[in-house]
């Protein structure tokens, strides 16, 4: 156990000194026992330098012990088994931890300023063994900084994404702001939350409202677009030129259901891709609603504006790649739901560390502090890890 004397709040100003003040201790208080902060830490401090798997994270743990009790001024015992480790994550209070970690690393969105828009995004872990065990997290993340803002989790086989963000839309105060959703969560009860405390919603419309695509198909037929915008792009061998269109909702005679969701434009959003070596191109139509008020002087703004948040939306679902593939979350493999939910939640507060760094590239950031532990330490200081 931390021999060392408690500190007062005001004087913490790390992350570790916020886990070892404020983490709740749920343990028998018989027998040896691992201290939260120093698995926490090494656990952290594996992820950042690529190890992933539990193995090779327990290896990293063993190989720098005594780094890890330096750094975290805890009680030197023997380190903690390969057989513990799992149950050891999987005791842990996810919610606990989250908070501390919102404390020390959260965006702090000043709700008395302009809105801002934030995306939330689902994410499914496939790695948990227990048959019928299904384990999400969802996340809302800055549409600019790609920093995650707040995040809730999904656990069971019956459960659904759609109570979790409406939840997650309340507690963060989000409902408030400017949210990009997936068509997923495109449904009256959604839109009408977000819409009744204020706050803007852009959704993208597909067949789980098949009645309302197909009016949102037929409506580009019959009226004159209110305004639109072209753009060009080129990138990974691909030239792609989006035009977004706007038009009012107010020709349409919707359902009922829809009375509470401020429903008021329509964007139709029209792709062509080009392959550049293969010469292929490729065309696709998407469709999006918002609530934003409709205003004359600023037509041109608002296609541009929602125009660019779909983008922008489309850019913070990479954030998933960087998990699967940087990060091999796919195939990490665990027995228990909350030892799935817990290594994530640790796995997003290392990427979460990285971004703060402005990164170019995830890969070359987590070579260059696995080569240097200078390196790691100076970082964890930079960003008030340590």
């Amino acid at each position: 156990m931390n021999s060392e004397l408690p500190v007062s709040n005001e004087q913490i100003t790390s992350f570790v000194g916020l886990l070892k003040n404020n983490l709740p201790e749920h343990r028998d208080n018989r027998g040896k026992r691992h201290t939260l902060v120093w698995v926490i830490v090494g656990f952290v401090l594996a992820t950042l330098v690529g190890r992933q798997k539990l193995s090779s994270i327990h290896r990293y743990i063993c190989n720098r012990a005594n780094w890890l009790y330096e750094i975290t001024q805890t009680q030197k015992i023997k380190p903690i088994s390969r057989a513990h480790l799992p149950r050891f994550l999987d005791g842990l209070d996810w919610s606990a931890l989250n908070e501390l970690i919102e404390r020390c690393f959260g965006i702090k969105i000043d709700y008395t300023q302009s809105k801002k828009w934030i995306a939330i995004d689902g994410k499914a872990l496939r790695g948990t063994l227990d048959a019928g065990d299904k384990q999400n997290i969802v996340l809302a993340i800055d549409h600019h900084t790609r920093e995650i803002v707040a995040q809730a989790r999904q656990s069971g086989d019956k459960s659904s994404e759609i109570p979790v963000v409406r939840e997650l839309l309340k507690d963060s105060g989000l409902e408030k702001q400017k949210v990009s959703l997936d068509a997923h969560h495109f449904n009256p009860i959604t839109t009408a939350q977000i819409h009744q405390a204020n706050g803007i919603y852009l959704t993208q419309v597909k067949e789980n409202q098949a009645i309302f695509l197909k009016q949102c198909k037929s409506l580009p037929i019959q009226s004159t677009p209110l305004a639109e915008t072209i753009s060009h792009e080129k990138a990974h061998g691909r030239v792609t030129t989006r035009r977004a269109q706007l038009f009012s909702l107010d020709s349409l005679s919707l359902d009922s259901r829809w009375e509470s969701s401020g429903l008021s434009v329509l964007i139709v959003m029209e792709r062509e891709t080009v392959e550049i070596a293969k010469q292929k191109t490729t065309f696709d139509t998407s469709y999006y609603v918002s609530n934003s008020a409709i205003e004359s002087s600023s037509l041109q703004a608002l296609t541009e504006e929602l125009a660019g948040a779909i983008r922008f939306h489309w850019g913070v679902e990479s954030n998933n790649w960087i998990r699967d593939v940087t990060f091999n979350e796919d195939h990490i493999k665990t027995k228990a739901g909350n030892q799935a939910q817990i290594m994530a939640l640790l796995r997003g507060l290392a990427i979460e560390l990285i971004r703060k760094t402005s990164p170019k590239n995830f890969q070359a950031v987590i070579e260059n502090l696995s080569d240097s532990v200078d390196n790691l330490e100076s970082m964890l200081r930079q960003v008030k890890f340590l």
